[in-house]
Parts: structure tokens; sequence; C-alpha cells
């Protein structure tokens, strides 16, 4: 296929990144698969993450020059966590002849992510599915999160602002549900929220402590099982790049979190290994409550998520999006419950 400058769309590119004689290196176990962001393409012991031309509410990666910024962030905010996972940014160009090629030399028509690829098998995901966790592996994960923690600087701010900032998105997260073009059990986020912004009410003093005692930081943002490397030297992937204020937040609220991924999957205990070594590492005691509220926050944000998935193509007639939403639906509604006891 000869392409002409200008010309290059993202399924022209998706289909050479799709084939083995696109690659330097040997190419004979390619997987594609598509995220909202990118398209992922693993190749034998890499991966190439190739940013798509979308643009969200937060983030707009439409332009060449965005995607390269925006690949750069990613390699070096995932530094602290990931050891060397992360290799580098590499050129696709377009050669005078106007053919594709990765890594080469031509016109940059875009850039792809190039990691190591890691065996599925020690991803805490995995691990949790097939019921083979082992809790020295889960621990030495944890202290290089605590370790993560302990050198994070705190993200200045008073508590009011951190307060009124925790009010809007949970009123946020409410009202995203009312632009899903069905319903999607109005009455029960709508009684999450509200549990959730009367206990913010009346307990603004758990979270004022949290900005006294410096605890809110520029976290990982995305610390979900998936992302958590369970082998010899254990890495932590995929810290979210894209938007900064998506990864302030309470050191607990992202612990928090963690928990109700691991609990979603069937499995409370994994998730409280990494809240126990937390605070056995930093003395920092947490209030149950406060797990309480963050879970049940976050597990609505996710029901939100999820649930939209039925409102794409690719997607929508796949009954899991739903049955998946009710699920973290129920999670939040457990959690408000024991703040409400």
């Amino acid at each position: 296929m000869v392409l002409q400058t200008g010309e290059v769309s993202i399924d022209d590119k998706v289909h050479f990144l799709q084939q083995p004689k696109a690659y330097s290196h040997q190419a004979d176990d390619i997987i594609s698969k598509e995220t909202h962001m990118s398209w992922v393409f693993l190749v034998n012991g890499f991966v190439y993450k190739l940013k798509k031309p979308v643009a969200y509410d937060l983030f707009d990666h439409r332009t060449l020059e965005s995607r390269f910024v925006n690949s750069r962030e990613e390699i070096r905010i995932n530094q602290s966590l990931a050891g060397d996972i992360y290799i580098g940014i590499v050129p696709l160009v377009l050669t005078k002849d106007g053919a594709l090629q990765l890594e080469g030399r031509g016109k940059n028509v875009d850039w792809l992510v190039k990691m190591k690829r890691i065996p599925n098998e020690i991803m805490l995901d995995h691990v949790i599915q097939q019921r083979s966790i082992n809790t020295d592996v889960l621990q030495k994960a944890a202290q290089l999160l605590i370790g993560f923690y302990k050198t994070a600087k705190p993200v200045l701010m008073d508590a009011s602002q951190y307060i009124t900032k925790l009010e809007t998105d949970i009123r946020m997260n409410e009202g995203q549900f009312q632009n899903l073009s069905f319903q999607f059990y109005p009455q029960r986020v709508k009684e999450s929220s509200r549990v959730l912004l009367t206990f913010l009410s009346y307990h603004k003093s758990l979270f004022q402590e949290r900005i006294k005692n410096r605890k809110i930081i520029d976290a990982h943002g995305d610390l979900r099982p998936e992302h958590i490397c369970l082998g010899p030297d254990p890495v932590i992937i995929d810290r979210l790049e894209f938007c900064r204020e998506l990864r302030v937040m309470d050191i607990a609220e992202e612990l928090a979190f963690l928990s109700m991924e691991c609990e979603i999957l069937g499995n409370i205990h994994a998730g409280q290994v990494f809240i126990d070594e937390y605070i056995k590492a930093t003395g920092d005691a947490v209030a149950d409550s406060l797990f309480h509220f963050y879970k049940s926050k976050k597990a609505v944000v996710r029901a939100y998520l999820v649930a939209r998935h039925v409102e794409e193509q690719q997607y929508s007639r796949d009954p899991k999006w739903m049955a998946k939403a009710h699920a973290y639906l129920s999670i939040a509604e457990k959690y408000c419950t024991k703040l409400a006891d």
C-alpha cells in the first residue's frame, strides 16, 4: 500500500502495525487491543501504544504534537514505579516511497510508546482470578508503592478547597449518569451521592486532618490490579498521564480505590494487604470510615465509566458491562451503609 503525505488515517496505521513486517524484531505473535484512548499492540516481548486522535473533556489528542507530548509525559511520570518497563517513544514515519515505517526515516505521522511486555500471569488481576495470592509477594509490591508515597511531594491546598473539590466530584459523578442515553438506577445513584455528601458535611475534620498531615499528593491516579506486576522485582505501570488533576488525591483514596477494585474481582484480602502495609510503615492511622467514604465515591465513578460502554457500538451488545456497572454500584451502596451506621 502506497500512501500520500496527509492521507494516513488511524485505520491505515492500525492495519500496518498489525503486520509482522512493521517491526524490526521478530513479530510472529501480534495481538492488537483497542481502548478508549489508544490502540495497543502486543508484539512478542514488546508492547507498542498508539494514541488515538481523539478529544474528551480533559484532553485533546487530535494533533501529532499533542500525542507526542502525551507519550513523553507517560514515560516521564511512570519512571518512579515502573522501573525499566518503559523503553521510550518511537516514530511512525511515511517514507519518500509512500510507505509506513516504524522507527525509520521520513515524515513523522505519529508516535508510539514502546514498553517491555509483562507476562499476564504475574499481574495482580490474573493472580486474583486464579486464586494464587501470595501475601509475601503482595507485601513486596506494597513496599514499592509505599516508597513512592514517602517521596511524593504533598499538593498544597487549604482544607476548604479540598472539601469543595470532593463535594464537586460527588455531584459531578451523580450528574454524569444523567448524560447516559438510558436510565441507570437513578434513585440508587442519587441515594449513594446523598450519603457521601452528608458524611462529608458532618465529618469535615477527618478531611481537614488529611490536609494538615500533608497526605494529598500527585498519586498514581489509576491504581488497579491489572497495573500491578508481582514479579521478583515488582513494578506498577500505567500511571494516569493525561490529567494531573485526576492524579491529585489523598493517599487513603488511592489505596481505597485499589482495595475496591480487588473486591470487585472477588478478593478483599489483596487490597487490605496494601492498606495494612502502608499503615504499618507510615503510622498513618487512617479511620475506617474514611476508607469506606473513598471506596463508595470511587465505586460510583467506576459504575458510570463502565455503564457508558453500552452507548458505544463495539460494546453495546455485550451484557457484561451492565452487570459490572451494577456490581460497582452495589459496592458503593455497601460502603454507604457502613457510613450511615
